[in-house]
């Protein structure tokens, strides 16, 4: 059985910046729908609620006649 030589190869890639762009654009598109609901009120911390529930009379059935 013969041994193989492992060398350590490097290869070095030139990157197009693609991420980067998507990266920009991504936030850009976060920044303009942050402001869009900042400015439609969205985001005004409205904590005013208020609930109404409404339940029906009890209804209370007659006692059985001996």
């Amino acid at each position: 059985m013969t041994t193989q030589d492992r060398e350590t190869k490097i290869v070095y890639t030139n990157g197009t910046g693609a991420g980067w762009f998507i990266a920009l654009v991504l936030l850009i598109v976060l920044a303009v729908g942050g402001l869009y609901l900042y400015n439609s009120g969205a985001l005004s911390g409205g904590n005013d609620v208020e609930v109404t529930i409404d339940v029906p009379d009890e209804i209370v059935p007659s006692a059985p006649s001996e």
